[in-house]
C-alpha cells in the first residue's frame, strides 16, 4: 500500500507498489508458456540451419515440387552456378531471434521489479515507488514494442507465404508448411503475444469509463450516491449467484434490489473507510489477516500456559484441602457405614467449576476466569442439558427432513409450500397419519409446515412432542439468498410499537432488524392459519402441553425474538437458540431474556460473534497489525503461507512483526489512520450494542479433537472478539452440535485438557514445510547458480551436436597403385558436413583442393555413399541421450527454485546431472568413427585424421558446464 502512480491519474490499483511480485510471477508464468514453445521453435530451426533444410534453391523451397538442391553424388562441392541460385531466409530465423531478445529482457526487466518491490514495509514504501516507477514506464514504451513487432512481421509473412503458394507457384505443394510443428508452435507464440497486446485496449477503456463518470453521469457516481451503488452491486451479485447456481433451495426470487441491503451497505461503507482513504488493498487484507490470526493464536498460546499454571495451583490446593479432611470417629460414624464415609469425600472432592479463557471488554486480551460448569448433582442443569440436546433434533430436520416427510408420506406436492391438515381432520386422525416415525421421531406429530423462503417469510414447522408433552415451534436458519439479506440486516430496530401490539414493555428496547422482520411474519402466520388456537383449544388433548420455541442459525434468532412475542400469551414457554446470531438483544432486554431463553454455542463458532462492534474491533486490530509488519510484504506473503506450528508461534511473529510501542507514527498511513479512527468514534458514540439473548451454554473443546466438550455457563459479554481459526466456520455446523450434546455426559470431575506448548528459539529445528513459491530460492542462491549453469549446458550441447563443424577432417587418398595425394578438406558433424565453394569463381579448379573454401551452408551425409560405423551411431545417441537427460535435470534444477527438495529428490537431481555429463562426454566417440577413420572410395582409400572445430569445442564446454552444474547439486545435497 498504496497503489504506485505512473501518472497524474494512471495508477496501479488493484496493485500497490509491493505488490509488483505477483505480477512479475503471473507474467513469467506467461513467460513459461512461452518459452516451452520458443525453445522448441529455437531447435527447430537451429537443426534446419545446421543440416541445409532451409535452403532455397531458385527461390523454391522442400515443400515446392520444383526444389532440387545437390544430388548424391555431389559430395563436396558447390558449383559457382548453384551458389548463385542457392538463397537461405531469414524470416523464421528473424522472428525467433527477435522472441528470444524479448523474451530476456522482459525477464531480466521481471527481476529488476521484484527486487525493487521487495523494497520496504506494507506501510512504509522506503523509496519504494522512485525506483519502481521508471521500470514501469520503460516496460510500457520500449518493451511492448516487442510483441507488437513480432505480431505485425508474423502477420505480414504469413499472409504473403500464403498469397503466392508459398513460393511454389501455380503447382501443387508436396506438404503442406502449415502442418509443420515448426509453424504450430510459431501461431502459439504469435496468439500469446497478441493476447498480451489486450492490456491496451483495456487501459483504454478503463480510461473512458472513467472520463464518463468524472463529466458524464458524475452525479450518479457522486459520494452521496456510493452507497446506493454498493447496495446495487451487491443485491446484483447475489441476484446472479442464485442464477447462475439454479438451485430453487438457494432462493433469490424476491431480491428486487429496491432497499433491501441498504443499511448493511451504509454499514460496510462506514466499516470500510468511505471518507476517509486508507489505500487497503486485496494483498493488504489477506497478509494482515492471516498475521491477525498468527497474532490472535499467539496471545491464546500464551493465555492457555497461564490457565495451566493457574489450574495447576488450584488443583494443588484442592488437593491439600481433600488431604487435611479428618475421618470421623466416635458419635461421627455411628449409624454410618465406610461406603457412606467414601460416598462424602468424593462429592466433597467434586469440582463445580472450570478455568477457562475468556476474552477482555475491549476483545484484546485474554483472562483467566473460573467458570460453573453444568454439574451432574445440579438437577437444574441436567434438566437443561437434557432439553437442549432433545430439542436440538427438530432445529437439525427443519432444514430438510421435515418437507421430504411431508412429500413422501404426507401427499404434499412438491411444488407446494405449506402443509396443512384438513380443518375437518381429528386430533386421532392426525395421531395416526401424520407421525413422524420415518425420520426416528416416534413420539412426535407434523400438525403444520412452510417451506417458503422469502423476505419476510421463512420455513419453519409446528411439531407435537407427546414424550416432552410439548409443542415444538422450529425454524430454519440460513439457507437462501432471502436469509443472508436478513443476517446482513443486523441495525438495531425498536420494539415500542411490537411491544404495544403483543403485550410486553418494549419502550427503549431495541432488537436486530432482520430477524424482528422474520418474527412479525411467524407470529402473524402463525395467527392467521390459527395453529396455537387450535392446539391450545378447549377441545384439543394438547391444551396443556408447553410451549417450546426452537431453531438454528439465523432460525436460534428468530426463536429468541418469536418467544418474546408469543411469552405474554404464553408465559411457560420456553427457548432454545443453537448457535444463533449475537446480536439479537440489547443488554437490559439480554438480561430478563435469561428467564425463558437458552443459548448454546459451540467453541470458535464465527455467527455468535459477528456484531458490527466486534468487527470494528476486529478491523481496527487488523490495521494494528498490519502498521507492526516490518519486513517487506513478499517475504510475510512467504511467512503466512507456511503452516506455523505452536512452538514457533512467538518466534515466527516476532521476527514479522514490530511492538506496538516501535510503530512510525509519521508515515502517511499512520495519519491516515488517525483521522479515520476519529471519524468512526465519533458516528460509534450513537450506536446501541447488540448481544447474544438468554443464558447462554458454551461448549468448550477439552481435547483438541473434537472428542470431549465441557458445557459451561458463560457471560454474554465473553464473545466480544472474532476468533479467526480453522474451525470458525466448521463449529457452526447443526449436525455434529446435535451428536455432541446427545453424548454429552456430565463428569463429576471435570479437568480442562490442556497441552503443555514450549516457545522456541529459532535455532531450533522447525519442521520443515514445502510450499511452492515461484523463484523463492529455498535452497538459497547455489539453486539460482546450478540452473543458470543447466541452461547453459543444456543450449550448446544442442548446439554442439546439431552443427556440422564438429571436427575438421584432413585427408591423405591413397589410388589403388598405391600413389598417395592429400584428400579434400572438410569439416563434418554429427548429422551433416560442411559444403566447400570457391575462392575465386573465375579461376577455379574443383580438382584442385587449395582452390576451395568452407562454405556457409551445411548438408546431410548423402545415403549410400558413406556407411555410418558404431562409433558415429554411438556417438549420435549419446549426444541425444544427453540433451534428454540434461532436460530432465533441467526441469528439476528449475522446480528447486521453487520449492524445497527432498534429499531423495536431491540424489536423483545429482544422479541426472551426472548421467548427462557421463554421456556428454562419450558422444566423443565421434572422433573414432567412420569419418575419422578410412573410407573406402572407388579409386582409392581415404584416411582422415580429425581435430576438434567449434561444434567440438562446445561440446567440450558443455560437458564442463554440466560438470560445474553436477558440482552445484552436490552442494545442495551438502546442506541435507
Amino acid at each position: 500500500m498504496p497503489a504506485l502512480t505512473i501518472f497524474r491519474t494512471f495508477t496501479t490499483r488493484p496493485f500497490a507498489g509491493d505488490d509488483l511480485q505477483l505480477i512479475c510471477f503471473v507474467l513469467g508464468t506467461y513467460r513459461l508458456i512461452q518459452l516451452f514453445c520458443l525453445i522448441p521453435l529455437a531447435v527447430i530451426t537451429l537443426v534446419n540451419r545446421f543440416k541445409g533444410n532451409d535452403l532455397l534453391y531458385n527461390g523454391y523451397g522442400r515443400w515446392c515440387p520444383q526444389y532440387e538442391l545437390l544430388s548424391d553424388n555431389e559430395f563436396i562441392s558447390l558449383s559457382y552456378e548453384d551458389r548463385q541460385k542457392v538463397t537461405r531466409p531469414s524470416s523464421q530465423y528473424l522472428f525467433t531471434m527477435l522472441a528470444a531478445i524479448f523474451m530476456v529482457v522482459d525477464v531480466a526487466w521481471m527481476f529488476a521489479v521484484w527486487s525493487a518491490a521487495s523494497v520496504g514495509t506494507p506501510t512504509q514504501p522506503k523509496g519504494r515507488d522512485k525506483i519502481l516507477r521508471p521500470l514501469i514506464i520503460f516496460k510500457m514504451f520500449v518493451i511492448n514494442f516487442f510483441p507488437v513487432a513480432l505480431v505485425v512481421y508474423g502477420i505480414i509473412k504469413t499472409y504473403n507465404s500464403r498469397a503466392n503458394n508459398y513460393g511454389c507457384g501455380n503447382v501443387p505443394l508436396l506438404y503442406d508448411p502449415d502442418a509443420t510443428p515448426a509453424f504450430v508452435l510459431f501461431s502459439i507464440l504469435l496468439v500469446t503475444y497478441a493476447l498480451e497486446l489486450l492490456v491496451f485496449p483495456t487501459i483504454a477503456t478503463n480510461k473512458i469509463v472513467k472520463f464518463t463518470r468524472r463529466h458524464i453521469v458524475k452525479e450518479r457516481y457522486s459520494t452521496e450516491n456510493r452507497g446506493e451503488r454498493l447496495e446495487m452491486c451487491l443485491g446484483g451479485l447475489m441476484k446472479c449467484f442464485s442464477v447462475l447456481l439454479n438451485n430453487p433451495n438457494l432462493g433469490g426470487k424476491e431480491l428486487k434490489n429496491k432497499g433491501e441491503l441498504k443499511d448493511f451497505a451504509s454499514n460496510l461503507m462506514g466499516f470500510a473507510n468511505n471518507d476517509t482513504k486508507l489505500d487497503i488493498v486485496l494483498s493488504d487484507m489477506y497478509i494482515g489477516a492471516k498475521m491477525l490470526a498468527r497474532v490472535q493464536a499467539e496471545r491464546r498460546l500464551l493465555a492457555i500456559q497461564r490457565l495451566q499454571q493457574t489450574s495447576n495451583q488450584k488443583k494443588t490446593e484442592r488437593e491439600d484441602k481433600d488431604n487435611i479432611v479428618e475421618a470421623p470417629t466416635g458419635d461421627a460414624i455411628e449409624g454410618a457405614t465406610k461406603k457412606d464415609y467414601r460416598s462424602t469425600l468424593k462429592k466433597d472432592g467434586k469440582r463445580r467449576s472450570v478455568l477457562t479463557l475468556q476474552t477482555s471488554e475491549q476483545g484484546k486480551e485474554y483472562v483467566v476466569v473460573e467458570k460453573d460448569v453444568l454439574s451432574s448433582d445440579n438437577k437444574n442443569d441436567v434438566d437443561v442439558l437434557k432439553e437442549v440436546a432433545h430439542y436440538s433434533i427438530y432445529a437439525e430436520y427443519v432444514y430438510w427432513h421435515f418437507r421430504l416427510v411431508a412429500i413422501e408420506h404426507f401427499a404434499l406436492g412438491k411444488e407446494e409450500t405449506r402443509f396443512l391438515p384438513s380443518s375437518d381432520t381429528t386430533w386421532d386422525l392426525i395421531r395416526e397419519k401424520f407421525s413422524l416415525t420415518s425420520i426416528g421421531l416416534d413420539e412426535s406429530l407434523l400438525v403444520y409446515a412452510s417451506f417458503h423462503s422469502g423476505l419476510a417469510s421463512t420455513p419453519y414447522a409446528v411439531i407435537v412432542d407427546e414424550v416432552k408433552e410439548t409443542v415444538v415451534i422450529a425454524i430454519r436458519g440460513t439457507i437462501s439468498m432471502e436469509d443472508w439479506v436478513i443476517d446482513l440486516q443486523y441495525v438495531p430496530s425498536p420494539l415500542d410499537k411490537v411491544g404495544d401490539i403483543c403485550g410486553f414493555d418494549g419502550k427503549g428496547r431495541l432488537c436486530h432488524k432482520g430477524v424482528l422482520t422474520r418474527a412479525k411474519w411467524l407470529y402473524n402466520d402463525l395467527k392467521k392459519y390459527r395453529i396455537l388456537k387450535e392446539l391450545y383449544a378447549e377441545d384439543s388433548p394438547y391444551k396443556e402441553h408447553n410451549l417450546v420455541v426452537v431453531g438454528h442459525s439465523l432460525g436460534g434468532g428468530c426463536a429468541q425474538v418469536l418467544s418474546l412475542l408469543l411469552r405474554p400469551s404464553f408465559p411457560g414457554l420456553k427457548c432454545y437458540a443453537y448457535e444463533p446470531p449475537g446480536c439479537i438483544f440489547d443488554d437490559e432486554f439480554c438480561s430478563k431474556s435469561k428467564e425463558w431463553i437458552t443459548s448454546i454455542v459451540r467453541g470458535d463458532d464465527v455467527v455468535p460473534r459477528l456484531t458490527q462492534p466486534n468487527l470494528e474491533s476486529l478491523r481496527d486490530e487488523f490495521f494494528d497489525v498490519t502498521a507492526q509488519i516490518k519486513v517487506p510484504k513478499i517475504k510475510a506473503f512467504y511467512d503466512v503461507k507456511t503452516p506455523c506450528p505452536d512452538s514457533h508461534l512467538v518466534s515466527r511473529n516476532a521476527n514479522m512483526l514490530c511492538k506496538k510501542a516501535q510503530i512510525d507514527r509519521d508515515t502517511s498511513f499512520s495519519e491516515k489512520l488517525r483521522v479515520f479512527r476519529n471519524e468512526r468514534a465519533d458516528k460509534n458514540r450513537e450506536s446501541t450494542k447488540l448481544y447474544i439473548a438468554g443464558k447462554i451454554i458454551h461448549l468448550v473443546d477439552t481435547t483438541g479433537d473434537e472428542t470431549k466438550y465441557v458445557p459451561y455457563w458463560a457471560s454474554r459479554y465473553e464473545f466480544n472478539q472474532v476468533v479467526l481459526s480453522n474451525k470458525m466456520l466448521s463449529d457452526h455446523s447443526v449436525p455434529p452440535l446435535v451428536q455432541i450434546l446427545k453424548n454429552l455426559k456430565l463428569d463429576e470431575r471435570h479437568e480442562v485438557l490442556v497441552q503443555e506448548h514450549v516457545i522456541v528459539n529459532d535455532e531450533e529445528d522447525e519442521e520443515e514445510v514445502r510450499v511452492f513459491i515461484c523463484f523463492s530460492n529455498p535452497h538459497g542462491k547455489i539453486s539460482f547458480i546450478v540452473l543458470v549453469f543447466c541452461f547453459a549446458a543444456w543450449i550448446t550441447n544442442i548446439w554442439s551436436n546439431q552443427g556440422c563443424k564438429f571436427v575438421s577432417r584432413t585427408t591423405i587418398i591413397t589410388s589403388p597403385n598405391g600413389t598417395i595425394s592429400p584428400g579434400p578438406g572438410m569439416s563434418a558433424g554429427m548429422w551433416a558436413y560442411n559444403l566447400r565453394e570457391c575462392i575465386d569463381p573465375n579461376s577455379c579448379d574443383f580438382d584442385n583442393f587449395n582452390d576451395l573454401q568452407e562454405s556457409e551452408f551445411c548438408q546431410p551425409y548423402p545415403q549410400g555413399l558413406i556407411e555410418i560405423d558404431a562409433n558415429t551411431k554411438a556417438a549420435r545417441a549419446f549426444s541425444s541421450l544427453a540433451n534428454f537427460i540434461g532436460f530432465i535435470g533441467l526441469g528439476l534444477v528449475l522446480f528447486s527454485t521453487s520449492m524445497k527438495l527432498r534429499k531423495q529428490s536431491c540424489v536423483a537431481l545429482f544422479v541426472v546431472l551426472f548421467i548427462s555429463c557421463l554421456v556428454g562426454g562419450l558422444q566423443f566417440l565421434f572422433l573414432q568413427g567412420v569419418m575419422c577413420g578410412r573410407i573406402e572410395l572407388v579409386d582409392g582409400d581415404s584416411d582422415a585424421t580429425c581435430t576438434l572445430s567449434e561444434n567440438g569445442y562446445a561440446a567440450v564446454a558443455a560437458v564442463v558446464l554440466w560438470f560445474v552444474a553436477l558440482v552445484g547439486s552436490g552442494v545442495m545435497l551438502y546442506t541435507y
